[in-house]
């Protein structure tokens, strides 16, 4: 009998064994420690990276805007390999990141630079003089169009490439999968939406600027660039007048977001409100985020056929 107790204390202690090795494993093929500063971001870079890293997201799931990071965020920046952000306009905080003076070895990548941006509505014949960052002239919400989409994946399979050359292969493949994708949603809706009775619509805020360019559209929005811009009174007049001259039926409201000026143009203007996702916050669902960008687009067509 105590032979065979024996055997058996041994034969567990080989299967704990081996599942500790295969545990140890399995860490280390988990690949880079990937963070990312917002949805967006998030949706784009885990695409790109496929099943090859661990990708997470810090805690900004209800939006960018005004958001700062935590302690926690902070740290578990500095302790991944890497951290990839859009811009250093949209994520101030991010400029102030040193990993050098945290000992960290954290790749940064902005994964906007080097797109070509547009400037902000209003600004347009405004320089960078002393004192002025010229990136804070220009607008931020690229990921809300699909060629710009395509184009900032590009941009992340190539970091990710340079500091994981042996995947190179499979970055470039899945970003070229993802321009693909785009490609193919832009071919869908811009006949659709060029036979759009509207061409104009109203937002909450600004988001907007990028998807309505590609698609021949013309945005106006209650607020400026950030959700928690409000209009002035003069502004809120215009845009009454506005809605009023151009024929609009319906605002565009965001969901995580207050709508209480958007009522408030409705309430004097008769128009309907419907939702357009900015795409800021994570939207909590299964879909991919080309899905989540389709799903504008079907609002945005239906909406301008009223």
């Amino acid at each position: 009998m105590k032979r065979c107790m024996k055997l058996v204390l041994v034969f567990l202690c080989g299967l704990l064994l081996l599942a500790a090795c295969s545990s140890k494993k399995t860490k280390q093929n988990k690949g880079l420690r990937i963070v990312t500063s917002f949805y967006p971001i998030y949706a784009m870079t885990k695409q790109i990276s496929g099943d090859l890293n661990e990708v997470k997201m810090i805690q900004s799931k209800d939006g960018i805007h005004s958001f700062e990071p935590s302690v926690s965020d902070v740290a578990a920046i500095y302790d991944a390999d890497v951290f990839v952000y859009h811009s250093k306009t949209l994520e101030s905080w991010a400029r102030d990141l040193d990993p050098n003076l945290k000992k960290s070895k954290v790749k940064v990548v902005e994964a906007s630079e080097g797109m070509t941006l547009d400037k902000v509505a209003g600004l347009e014949d405004v320089e960078a003089g002393e004192g002025i960052d010229p990136k804070t002239l220009y607008d931020p919400h690229t990921w809300l169009d699909p060629e710009k989409v395509a184009e900032e994946g590009k941009i992340i399979a190539k970091h990710l490439a340079e500091i994981d050359p042996k995947h190179q292969a499979t970055y470039e493949d899945n970003a070229k999968k993802l321009a693909q994708d785009a490609k193919q949603l832009t071919k869908k809706y811009q006949p659709l939406l060029a036979k759009a009775k509207q061409k104009t619509f109203v937002t909450q805020h600004t988001a907007f600027s990028y998807l309505a360019k590609r698609f021949d559209l013309r945005q106006l929005g209650i607020a400026g660039i950030s959700p928690e811009q409000e209009p002035s009174p003069r502004q809120l007049s215009e845009i009454k007048d506005f809605v009023k001259t151009y024929g609009v039926t319906t605002i565009f409201v965001e969901s995580n977001a207050s709508s209480k000026i958007a009522e408030t143009v409705k309430k004097e203007t008769g128009t309907r409100l419907a939702v357009l996702n900015p795409l800021e916050a994570d939207p909590r669902n299964n879909k991919t985020y080309l899905e989540n960008l389709e799903d504008n687009l079907q609002t945005l067509e239906k909406e301008l056929n009223k």
